[in-house]
């Protein structure tokens, strides 16, 4: 009988311990003497976390400038995010493709895909395009840039790949597309502008002869340079001048020979002795050379 009489106390007291209707969270408290002590049970509602929302983020993306690419060209965005594509350097696009058809628009099998249309940036420019993309959901997205073969040099971006090679293997099969297909028209997006001083990039210096990247298209060769004119023949030399040379002086006249030596008169021969040879004729004296003519002046050097 006493040990019926225990078990009622204490199930009484936990009845009363329980929470009862209308406590609106206040603690419930039971106090019984159970074999002379006493306890207390204390309890309270479950409290709902509050959870908080995170503001949408704006996420700027460069677009071109020194090299043909994205930068990032991975990016994690939320639902209601907006990816901010700012185009730098050059003439680039904003275009959507399938994951294993790069370099061709997916506006070919769904209307609805993004594409920017091209936007360029020029050398002095103080605004700066902008293609403003709010992300609608989170599965991959696979971007690329229409112009020229901007693809296939690797301006290709991935929004909220799967795992980081989804990016490599799209890569790889941007490298290896034939041809680079622009996008049908403009949608996915709002085209703005920004001043330059908010932009995430700085301007690429401008290239030789003061033009920064054009269309961002392959260049064409340079123009070869032309031919140097050949230079102007040299004056001829003025023919010389034909004046005659100045006669030669008059060589001095030659002085007079001396006359001859009297021949002195014969001893009249000896007696018996024979008659003697006659005296050879003294030689005629030589006549003084002439004066060698002066040389003629040199001819006036051409000027």
């Amino acid at each position: 009988m006493r040990t019926t009489n225990g078990l009622v106390l204490i199930l009484a007291g936990l009845a009363a311990a329980l929470p009862q209707p209308g406590g609106n969270g206040v603690t419930a408290r039971a106090k019984e003497a159970v074999n002379g002590k006493k306890f207390e049970i204390r309890s309270e509602r479950l409290r709902p976390v509050p959870i908080k929302k995170r503001a949408n983020q704006l996420i700027p993306v460069v677009v071109g400038g020194p090299q043909v690419t994205f930068v990032p060209n991975m990016v994690l965005a939320a639902v209601g995010d907006v990816v901010q594509f700012q185009f730098s350097n050059g003439n680039h696009t904003v275009t959507q493709s399938a994951e294993g058809q790069a370099c061709t628009p997916l506006q070919m099998t769904d209307p609805n895909a993004v594409h920017s249309g091209h936007i360029p940036f020029k050398d002095g420019q103080q605004m700066v395009g902008t293609f403003n993309m709010v992300v609608t959901k989170t599965d991959p997205m696979f971007l690329y840039c229409a112009t020229g073969p901007h693809c296939q040099l690797g301006q290709i971006m991935v929004i909220n790949p799967s795992n980081t090679q989804q990016l490599v293997n799209y890569n790889k099969i941007s490298a290896l597309a034939t041809k680079n297909v622009d996008g049908l028209k403009v949608n996915g997006g709002s085209v703005g502008q920004i001043p330059l001083g908010l932009a995430a990039f700085v301007p690429a210096p401008p290239e030789d002869g003061g033009k920064g990247k054009g269309d961002g298209a392959a260049a064409p060769p340079a123009a070869a340079p032309p031919a140097a004119a050949p230079s102007a023949a040299a004056p001829a030399a003025p023919p010389a001048a034909t004046t005659a040379a100045p006669p030669a002086a008059t060589p001095p006249a030659a002085a007079p020979a001396a006359p001859p030596a009297a021949a002195a008169p014969a001893a009249p021969p000896a007696e018996g002795a024979a008659n003697p040879a006659p005296a050879p004729a003294p030689a005629p004296a030589p006549e003084a050379a002439p004066a060698p003519a002066p040389a003629p002046a040199p001819a006036p050097a051409p000027k």
